[in-house]
């Protein structure tokens, strides 16, 4: 078990969810905290919630964009003296559509921070994990890393990317240094309420279909993840779905499509219109 206790710990997306829990029980545990969120409201919400000895630095920015985050992180080495544990957990998703109606921008948009936002997070500060013994680094993927949920292409590329980047880097760095990538199923979170849905009543049933399907809270994700640094596990499935996705697909890649078909309802769902560009 490694102890957390006077630990750097930088925390993208700590604004609210899964992120904001994770400082809390960082901080908990004794953890000194560097956060960050878009929204500057929300994670002085979270920053003024925390312990003063917990408080080690906070920046508001676009994880998606590559200066700032590289200032970030020279910012946390320089005023905090050492970075010992990094989760860059930040996401985003937008609008359900099937590939055929969606656009570009869709792609753009969620790579810019679900992917870019972990590569630059991981490139900024892997030379000052490198420095200490017992560091970790964990990137936040998805279920949708694990298998291709119909209407959420961009979502789905992004978080199959951060698997496939995180397991690189844990195969080349191998007992070097602890890299762990998340796969948290359907967390009671407002991620879903950020959907963009251009029909009210659909967006509506699909906000109650998530909340009735989410029965992991972000308190219990955060209690996982931080289990899974202390115990240095290299992948952490959250919730009792992301468990059986991950068995279905390992065992029957090919054959889970199949089931997905069934449940939809192809001419429907691509005949939706096309959102105006």
């Amino acid at each position: 078990m490694i102890d957390l206790r006077g630990k750097v710990v930088v925390v993208t997306g700590a604004g609210s969810g899964i992120g904001r829990e994770l400082a809390r029980q960082l901080a908990d545990r004794g953890a000194i905290l560097a956060l960050n969120d878009l929204r500057e409201t929300e994670l002085e919400a979270t920053w003024f919630g925390l312990p003063e000895a917990s408080r080690g630095l906070r920046q508001a920015f676009d994880v998606g964009d590559r200066t700032a985050v590289e200032a970030f992180a020279i910012a946390v080495k320089d005023q905090l003296d050492r970075v010992d544990v990094v989760i860059n957990n930040a996401g985003f998703s937008v609008r359900q559509q099937p590939v055929i109606h969606s656009r570009v921008e869709d792609y753009e948009r969620t790579l810019r921070v679900n992917l870019w936002g972990v590569i630059y997070g991981s490139l900024a500060f892997l030379p000052y994990l490198r420095e200490n013994a017992d560091s970790s680094l964990v990137n936040v993927s998805s279920v949708f890393g694990l298998f291709a949920f119909p209407g959420s292409g961009p979502y789905n590329v992004s978080k199959f990317a951060v698997r496939g980047f995180t397991e690189t880097l844990r195969v080349e760095m191998g007992p070097k240094m602890h890299i762990c990538c998340v796969h948290p199923g359907g967390i009671a979170t407002n991620i879903h309420r950020n959907v963009e849905i251009e029909d009210p009543k659909e967006r509506e049933r699909f906000i109650t279909t998530f909340e009735k399907q989410a029965h992991t809270t972000a308190a219990e994700a955060a209690r996982q993840i931080i289990r899974g640094i202390e115990r240095r596990r290299s992948r952490v499935l959250i919730g009792q779905d992301a468990f059986w996705i991950d068995k279905v697909t390992r065992l029957l890649p090919d054959r889970y499509e199949r089931v997905l078909a069934r449940w939809l309802d192809r001419d429907k769902f691509l005949a939706r219109p096309r959102v105006p560009r």
